[in-house]
Parts: C-alpha cells; structure tokens; sequence
C-alpha cells in the first residue's frame, strides 16, 4: 500500500502538477519524506527522470495509431471519445484521462511508462501493476459519482414527461403558455440525452448509423420549428409593443353616438350584441357620450359610458326596454341546432345605482346600465380590461368592489354573459349579429 501512494504521488508530480512551483515543492518534500522512512534517497528516483513532454506523448501517440492502421474516427469510437478528443490527444494539446492509460497501452500493446514518457522502453510487471490498480480505482470512483448522475438524470426526464402531459392536459390558448410547453420539451430532450449518456446508452445508440441519421433528422426539423416559432414570437411581441404604443380612439358628445357603428366595428372582438345600449338617443333630452377604445391583435380595449335624461314616460318605457332583454345563443349553424336563451341580470348591490348586466367579466368585458331613479337618468357602459386609473372621473359608475375587476381567479370565460354559453364542456358559443331571426327547432339548453 504504501509503494501505491508513493507511485500516486510521483505520478501527480509527473503529470498534473508541472508547472505549479509551490505544489512542485510540495510534492518533493512528501515523497522525500516518504523514500527517506524506506531508506531509498530520492535523487535516486528522479535521477534521468525527465518531466512530461506532451507533444512528444502525442507524436507517439499517433505514431502508435498509424503503425495500427486505423483512423482517429476509429480510434474515438473504441474508446467513447470525440474525434476532438483524440485529435487533441495527438497534437499534445491535451493528455487522455489516466483511467484511459492503460486501456490505450493494452490496445497499442506497449506499457503504461511508455505512453508517458512518449517512447518505447521497457517497464517491469510491479509499476504495470499498480498503474492498473490506479486506473481501476480512477474509474469505479467515475462509477460510484455516475450512479448518482444516472438515478438522478433518469428521475428529471420522468418529471418532466410528467410536468408536460399535465401542461397540455390542462391547456387553454395562450402564448406564454405554448412557450412555456415548448420550452419544457427542449429541457426534456436534454435531459432524456443526458440519462442515455449516463447510463452508457447514447454510447451504443451511436454506433448505430440508422439512429444517427434518425437523429439528425430530427434535429433539423426542431431547428426549422424553433425558428420558426421564434419568428413568430417576434412578430407577435413586435405588434404587441407597437399596439401598446398605439392611441385610443377617443370620441364624445351626442353627435358620436352610433350603436351600428359600434356594433360593427367593436361587436364581434367584445363578444357583444350591445343590447343594452339603445339603438338611437331621440327619446332622451339630455345625452352624454364619452368612448375610448383600441382595438389590438387580439382584443379591444377601452370603455364607452353613454348618459342619457328622459322624461318620466321615457324613462318607464327604457326601464321596460331593459328588463325584457334576452339573448339567445345557438350551439352550432345547422337549422336543428341547440339554443340556449339567457335572461338580463338585475342586480341592486355591486354598483352605486340599481343595474342591468348583460355581461359581468365574461372575457374581461362588462357591459352593463345604471338607473338613476331620483334624475330619470340611466348611465349605459362598457368596460373592456377595465384599468382604474384611466376611469377616476367615472368612479360612481363603477363597481363598489375594485377587486373584483382582478381575474386571477378562474377563467375569464365562465364570468357571466348573456351573449356567451357552454353547450360542451370547455367549449363556448357565442351571439354572432347572424342569429338574428333564427328559429329555435333544436333542444333548449
């Protein structure tokens, strides 16, 4: 045992450590230590012992590949290695692993001595020996560390496949969260090849020269989808950044007021039939009209509160108007289809005034009217991602609750709407200005 340490040492000294003069020193004064306790004067070791040249151990190295008539591809693959490996080996550049010295010296059939002083001598059985001892010991150390690797690498891939099926079992269109999946399926691929690395798989796959060109196939269609996912992205974070910089349309006074204009133009990207706005202001006597909206790649944003005064008669009438709202929505375009039919909510204690809503939330939009008995005044809005600070002037029109504008909780899609419904699961149909007129032959819902 003790002749092992003392060769480690001299080996450490000879190969690592070079070019270090405190450790050299070091290293000097242990083995001294360690040969005077044996007897032995260390000038006698070190005498004619030249330290390591390692261009010289790679022009052997390659002079032993040539006189073996084998490529350095050839060589890389008996040995795992890439073809850089073996390409650095030969120009001195860098030294093999000394758990591979005496896999190389038994495949050149020359020593282990040989290979480090880069020339043919002879070397006794007992150095042999222990050089083998040591890289056995090298490499059942690699192994213990690897099985870690191994047990480790294999459980991630397995969450991670795990953490994928979830993310799409539970998916809702969104681009963050197409990014996040997409994401999540390039560190699986890693981590899938680092466990086929750690347990010696990708090795033998490799070798395989169908796998090889199955593989490189795939990664040439992941480029093309990455790049074009990534142009795609930019293109779509490139319109967002130009629509936030993009102005509201702002519009006021009675004159602006146009429902068929608002009905064509914002309708279908609010999900509304703006049925609770009136179709023209000749009944009111006083009118106040006041829009801002913007409408983007995917949606529009904005408000739009219309005030209107009536007399007492008109005021009934409106009133009258309002509660007898419906909406019906249909589950597809045939003639036999499902319908469903949804009553205005009349409600008396969100909002500062008595209110009818025919949207509350649904998709982020609220579309609702405020009666003001005491003035015969009704107050007609719609709120689409309503932000608070652009509606201070409008504080009384708004919910008393402001929290409950926040749509952390829950689906924007299952708020309340009399233009929306779930015919299945999941899946929502909408009032479109074409039901007008349908006949209701299919199945209430």
């Amino acid at each position: 045992m003790y002749i092992v340490c003392l060769f480690a040492v001299i080996i450490v000294y000879l190969l690592k450590i070079r070019n270090d003069p405190t450790i050299l020193a070091l290293c000097r004064v242990i083995i001294s230590v360690m040969l005077y306790d044996k007897g032995i004067n260390r000038r006698q070791i070190f005498k004619g012992v030249k330290l390591m040249d390692q261009k010289k151990i790679g022009l052997f190295l390659k002079t032993l590949r040539n006189e073996k008539g084998i490529t350095q591809e050839q060589l890389a693959e008996h040995f795992h290695v890439s073809n850089r490996t073996v390409s650095r080996w030969e120009t001195g550049t860098n030294m093999p692993d000394i758990s591979l010295l005496t896999e190389i010296a038994d495949f050149y059939d020359v020593d282990v001595r040989e290979l480090i002083e880069g020339e043919r001598r002879n070397m006794n059985e007992e150095i042999k020996d222990v050089a083998i001892k040591m890289a056995d010991y090298a490499g059942a150390e690699k192994g213990r560390l690897f099985k870690w690797v191994r047990v480790i690498s294999l459980i991630g891939t397995v969450l991670m496949t795990v953490a994928i099926g979830l993310q799409c079992f539970v998916y809702e269109p969104n681009l963050f969260r197409a990014l996040a999946i997409f994401l999540s399926f390039i560190a699986l691929i890693a981590m899938a090849i680092t466990t086929f690395y750690a347990n010696g798989i990708l090795s033998k796959l490799v070798k395989k020269r169908g796998f090889v060109i199955a593989t490189r196939v795939i990664v040439i269609v992941l480029i093309v989808i990455s790049v074009r996912f990534i142009l795609v992205a930019a293109v779509v974070i490139g319109l967002g950044f130009f629509e936030a910089a993009a102005p509201f349309k702002n519009l006021s006074g009675a004159e602006n007021y146009n429902k068929d204009y608002l009905l064509s133009e914002y309708g279908a990207d609010l999900d509304t039939g703006f049925f609770i706005f009136p179709d023209d202001m000749a009944s009111a006597l006083e009118v106040d009209y006041d829009s801002s909206l913007k409408t983007g790649l995917f949606d529009t944003d904005g408000h739009i509160f219309l005030t209107a005064t009536y007399s007492d008669e008109e005021f009934k009438n409106e009133l009258d108007r309002l509660s007898k709202i419906t909406c019906t929505v249909f589950g597809s375009m045939h003639g036999d289809s499902d319908y469903h039919t949804e009553k205005i909510l009349y409600d008396t204690e969100m909002y500062n005034y008595p209110a009818y809503i025919s949207i509350d939330g649904y998709d982020t939009v609220y579309e609702y009217a405020l009666i003001d008995e005491e003035n015969n005044r009704i107050i007609y809005a719609l709120l689409s991602y309503p932000r608070l600070t652009d509606l201070v002037k409008y504080q009384d029109y708004l919910k008393k609750d402001k929290l409950s504008y926040k749509t952390e909780d829950g689906s924007v899609l299952e708020k309340f709407s009399i233009y929306s419904f779930s015919f299945e699961d999941g899946i929502w149909s909408e009032y479109g200005p074409e039901d007008e007129g349908r006949t209701t032959t299919g199945n209430p819902r």
